[in-house]
């Protein structure tokens, strides 16, 4: 994938934030309703009665993986997670080591109630193969689902050892000094970002259980699995 200039992408990362902030009070008139029922079937908190929390450096969220949809032309395995948290986000993170996603969805859907939203959503990238998606966009809401899916290497979800997430939340908020005068005009923005988790989003669903059940990665028994680095040289 391609990289923007470093400068070009703080400065878009900024007017984002500050676009989001300046719109947050429109869209608590208009909140985006939820993807589909599926969605809201699927992931817990969807429409359950927990409090919202004040704290963004501190949301509970909670989520799953399952088999994923086949996509055409697309080889490997179709992962689709679905998670919400306690308190609206602007972004996410999901790390799949020590398996690489070969593909992933760029515009994940986002859910409340399950209905679709009309106003939040997200964007992803990363680079591919890799082991991290990095996605922002709005879930204004306390409970929004946000669904989406990866790809990653083989033909079996329930393959050992089995794919199994870790999440990460980020909440931005910006206030704005906009306007002036003339010889004095004005235009400053400040972001106070918040970050949360990391949440486990744990094995796959529908896999039949094995020994290996309880070895979720921020478990008391994480799997250990030792990458293998390349063959060391010959001595001459």
């Amino acid at each position: 994938m391609l990289r923007s200039h470093p400068a070009r992408r703080r400065l878009v990362a900024v007017l984002g934030v500050l676009a989001v902030a300046i719109a947050l009070p429109a869209l608590g008139a208009s909140l985006g309703q939820a993807r589909s029922a599926h969605a809201a079937a699927g992931a817990t908190g969807a429409t359950g009665p927990t409090v919202a929390t004040d704290d963004p450096n501190n949301y509970t969220c909670d989520g799953h993986i399952e088999k994923g949809v086949a996509e055409s032309g697309v080889s490997g395995t179709q992962v689709e997670y679905q998670f919400s948290c306690d308190g609206p986000i602007t972004g996410y993170q999901i790390e799949t080591e020590p398996h690489q996603v070969q593909y992933f969805d760029q515009s994940p859907l986002v859910a409340l109630a399950g209905v679709p939203s009309t106003t939040d959503s997200f964007s992803c990238s990363g680079f591919i193969p890799g082991v991290q998606i990095n996605c922002t966009g709005l879930a204004s809401a306390a409970f929004e689902v946000i669904t989406g899916q990866f790809v990653i290497a083989g033909k079996n979800l329930c393959t050992e050892p089995r794919v199994d997430p870790i999440l990460t939340v980020t909440d931005a908020t910006a206030t704005a000094t906009i306007g002036g005068t003339k010889t004095a005009p004005t235009a400053t923005a400040t972001v106070t970002q918040y970050i949360s988790g990391p949440y486990d989003l744990g094995r796959p669903w529908g896999c039949k259980g094995d020994s290996f059940g309880a070895d979720t990665r921020l478990g008391n028994y994480p799997p250990k699995i030792v990458l293998t680095g390349p063959p060391p040289s010959k001595k001459k």
